[in-house]
């Protein structure tokens, strides 16, 4: 489902990007994902760097839709300790984390500071493969949405050097 940012979405989509309107933005890539790319439309707007949208920060896919929130964080945690495993049709976090890092690889490659516009848990998953974090799950839950971190990529590997932050609102 492509699901269009609420009122209170777009409003949080500009108060990001007046974040990031701070910061020395070379690019700024999303997932295809319809919030997302919203939201980076924003960001690119404010920082006057180019956009691109990036196959693979997509977010971590599940199966349908879950009602139950405890039924899906009991899913999520589940993907998040089987990686290699399928959980209930769910896509493996560690295919997802693949196919996440081949952007996230090729777009530290190009920029010393870029934006990345993506999702909660395919952020989590892939902040603990690369040892970032230790918990992907207990990450996953505590961040707030829409939310901004600072990611270091160097020689040394991921470091997350400003944890998630929330965005105030105006």
């Amino acid at each position: 489902m492509r699901w269009a940012l609420s009122e209170r979405g777009q409003q949080e989509a500009r108060a990001l990007a007046g974040v990031a309107a701070a910061w020395a933005v070379e690019a700024v890539y999303t997932s295809t994902e319809r919030k997302a790319a919203d939201t980076a439309l924003a960001v690119a707007a404010a920082t006057g760097a180019p956009l691109w949208q990036a196959p693979g920060l997509e977010e971590l896919r599940v199966a349908g839709w879950v009602a139950n929130a405890d039924a899906f964080n009991d899913l999520v945690r589940a993907i998040f300790a089987k990686p290699d495993v399928s959980v209930q049709g769910a896509e493996p976090a560690a295919a997802a984390v693949r196919r996440f890092s081949d952007v996230v690889d090729a777009v530290a490659s190009k920029h010393e500071v870029a934006v990345v516009v993506s999702h909660g848990r395919i952020l989590s998953a892939w902040l603990a493969a690369v040892g970032a974090v230790d918990d992907a799950f207990t990450l996953w839950r505590a961040m707030p949405l829409p939310a901004y971190a600072e990611v270091d990529i160097d020689a040394r590997g991921v470091r997350l050097a400003r944890p998630f932050d929330g965005v105030p609102l105006p």
